[in-house]
């Protein structure tokens, strides 16, 4: 090939690199501009603002115009942005026509369920008629002519039955999954008539799309009752309909449930918002009464109330904005944690420069984790805090976002076994509203339980500084006033065996300096324990304490026959004079943190008898009544005091043996035989082991008995370790020897 056909080639060659590589970035472009109305921005926790709507129910009382009650909605998104600024997305509307008159009256006693129970859900029919029914109304398209040039690939039995099932499944009533197919396929959906009122003005917003302009043309009102509808979804005379949340279990086996996420719905406003706020407005004896409380959307958990009075109603926006402020709480995402120590990540606090903002979380706060965890569609299963539980900041770890708390919890690895990957960690910021809060203590798995006259102590967390509180009443309650604000302690973070706890500084852009820490003494964390009756002070049979000689145990063992009836060697010289192992190192010194927290945090510690059941933190006004069921504890309190008799018995047993021995003694010193053999009859008459022992097997038989129902594992260790304490008593104090020993020092006076 000559020069000039390389080059001719060359070009050729260039020129449809070019096209081909305009074709792919005209077609990267195309995905990333299709792509970007339906992927969502990724959110970053600490940089993103909470999305938050205030839904406001002015009482008609107030008589106050369509636009009156628009410049309020503004204005209150005005203060809202002067409390807040970048941390929150504000819009400001009136409440949902379902919610208006309950969010108006019953603010105080509205619950998330009932919020959500008159939610509208698509039930779809799953009978057998329904099914003919609705391919009676769409019977399946014919099948295209076959073309004779191209005939379809022969098919073998089982792969026809596939097709003719897939064929049939996707004609039939099964193949309504989404509300989009069912706005598609169905010629009507039944709706109650409030209902179908209510939603003629909330489906408004909404008209600019097709989905809901098709939506609204066929939803249809119902005129028969509820028992009605359910008979003609079952013989296929109505095929679907909207029915409340709450009235769901009646269709469940006509029709099944189907997945309806309608925009204006309590649900996708759940959703779609992290902060709702509930805001009545209403006219009292004169004056305009404004009540407000919180609804976290993501662990749906609502505040409590808070009030405000005014006179005038252009005094309104600024009430209801200082009351969302009052009971706004912060919200932190928990990322890892040991057993002691969790490290937090505070949401939108990127977005803040002062450190007084209301979304500011640091050293001092108390958090309350909370636990989501979703199924496959993302609809929460579980939603719960995690009883008595709480997570005390401590230090920070950068000057943006991130924290170190330690955990008190009653439940040691909590946190830890709530991770998986369905399962979300967060917490909300206490701020209690109560000036006391109830203990109730009741009995597991027995509703209307108390436990009554149990013992409670307090606590610091850190600390060993236990005093009792008192005893429960008849009622199994007692109120808890503390309300002083404790320094607590805990363990420094760079410490902790997880690495992302300890290095969590070291990963940190702007990471903070740790606090000074304090060396303290290692003291017990156990204030509680059982102590048995001590009879070493009455008599002379007890073993050897821990500060004695070393050479008294070796004597007394080097005098004690072997298995076989030999005596062990005595140790030689060499063995004596062996040298001793240098002493072990002392430990380091422990450290700890000291701070004090903002809310009363206290560990509260129930004794019932002589056995600990329970450590309880708990933050005095967080909750009007804590309420704690304890294990089945009445058997082996019952126990307990049975065996309390018998070491009582045993104690009174041990005296009269040794007031006996000692009349003995004293008998034969005076030569008189006779009075010695008197005392050695009554001496032999009391109570020995054997005797004893007997009473214990009766007692260990009545406590473990089946009949008297199943017994808990932990329960049932109590108990043996009770009874083995007993037995060591009793075995310890009164064998036979003293008997024999007097028997022989009688035979040698005659």
């Amino acid at each position: 090939m000559n020069h000039n056909g390389l080059t001719l080639t060359m070009t050729a060659f260039f020129s449809r690199l070019r096209l081909h590589l305009a074709a792919l970035f005209t077609l990267f472009a195309s995905l990333l501009t299709t792509g970007a109305a339906y992927a969502q921005e990724p959110e970053i926790w600490e940089y993103s603002p909470y999305k938050v709507k205030v839904w406001l129910s002015i009482s008609p009382t107030l008589s106050l115009s369509p636009k009156t009650e628009a410049e309020l909605h503004r204005r209150i998104a005005e203060y809202a942005e002067l409390n807040f600024g970048p941390t929150w997305n504000v819009s400001v509307e009136a409440t949902p026509d379902a919610l208006f008159g309950s969010v108006l009256y019953r603010l105080d006693e509205l619950t998330v369920d009932q919020l959500l129970s008159r939610e509208l859900i698509l039930m779809i029919g799953k009978t057998e008629e329904a099914k003919k029914a609705y391919l009676k109304v769409n019977p399946p398209p014919p099948k295209p002519p076959v073309d004779p040039k191209n005939p379809p690939k022969k098919l073998s039995k089982a792969e026809q039955e596939t097709l003719a099932d897939l064929e049939a499944k996707a004609a039939s009533l099964q193949s309504i999954r989404t509300l989009e197919s069912a706005t598609e396929k169905l010629k009507s959906i039944a709706i109650h008539p409030l209902q179908y009122s209510g939603l003629q003005r909330d489906i408004l917003p909404y008209m600019d799309k097709k989905l809901w302009v098709d939506f609204k043309a066929i939803v249809k009102p119902f005129t028969v009752s509820s028992d009605e509808l359910v008979r003609q979804m079952g013989n296929g005379e109505t095929l679907a309909a909207f029915v409340q949340r709450i009235d769901v279990p009646k269709f469940k086996n006509v029709a099944r449930q189907l997945p309806t996420r309608l925009p204006w719905q309590p649900e996708s406003l759940l959703r779609n918002n992290d902060k709702i706020f509930m805001a009545s407005v209403d006219r009292v004896d004169g004056k305009i009464q404004i009540q407000v409380k919180e609804l976290d959307s993501f662990v749906r958990r609502m505040s409590e109330i808070s009030k405000a009075e005014v006179v005038y109603a252009s005094d309104i926006p600024r009430a209801v904005a200082a009351l969302t402020l009052e009971t706004f709480s912060p919200m932190v995402r928990i990322e890892e944690n040991d057993f002691k120590t969790a490290v937090l990540r505070v949401k939108a606090a990127g977005l803040v420069t002062t450190e007084e903002h209301p979304i500011r979380i640091g050293p001092g706060d108390v958090i309350l984790p909370v636990i989501r965890r979703d199924d496959s569609n993302g609809n929460p299963t579980v939603l719960q805090p995690i009883p008595y539980t709480f997570l005390a900041v401590t230090e920070k770890i950068d000057n943006t976002s991130r924290l170190f708390s330690a955990i008190f919890t009653a439940s040691r690895g909590s946190l830890a076994n709530a991770k998986n990957r369905r399962t979300q960690r967060v917490g909300l910021k206490l701020q209690p509203h109560h000036q006391q809060s109830m203990l109730s203590l009741g009995i597991q798995r027995t509703p209307g339980s108390s436990v009554p006259g149990t013992e409670i102590y307090l606590r610091t967390p850190g600390d060993t500084d236990l005093k009792m509180v008192g005893r429960t009443d008849w009622r199994g309650m007692l109120p808890l006033t503390v309300r002083d604000l404790p320094t607590i302690q805990y363990d420094p973070p760079g410490e902790s065996k997880v690495a992302a706890i300890a290095n969590a500084r070291q990963i940190s852009i702007d990471p903070v300096p740790p606090p000074e820490y304090k060396v303290v003494e290692d003291e017990s964390d156990a204030p509680v324990s059982i102590a048995p009756v001590d009879l070493s002070a009455i008599t002379k049979e007890e073993k050897p304490k821990s500060g004695e000689p070393a050479e008294t145990e070796k004597a007394n063992a080097a005098e004690t026959p072997a298995a076989d009836g030999t005596t062990p060697p005595a140790a030689t010289p060499a063995e004596e004079k062996k040298p001793e192992a240098p002493p072990a190192p002392p430990p380091p010194p422990k450290t700890r943190g000291f701070i004090q927290i903002k809310v009363p945090l206290y560990l509260y510690y129930v004794k019932n008898g002589e056995t600990l059941l329970a450590r309880l933190p708990i933050v005095t006004g967080n909750n009007t009544v804590d309420r704690a069921d304890l294990p089945d504890d009445r058997r082996r309190l019952e126990t307990e005091a049975f065996l309390k008799g018998v070491q009582g018995d045993v104690l009174d047993l041990v005296i009269r043996r040794k007031i006996l021995e000692s009349r003995i003694k004293i008998a034969l010193q005076k030569k008189d035989v006779t009075k010695a053999e008197e005392l050695l009859d009554e001496l032999k008459r009391v109570k020995t082991f054997d005797k004893m022992s007997d009473q214990i097997e009766s007692i260990q038989r009545r406590a473990l008995a089946k009949d008297r129902g199943p017994l808990l594992t932990g329960v049932v260790k109590r108990i043996d370790k009770m009874l083995d304490t007993t037995r060591d008593l009793v075995q310890r104090y009164l064998q036979d020897k003293i008997v024999r020993d007097m028997e022989t020092l009688i035979s040698k006076s005659k």
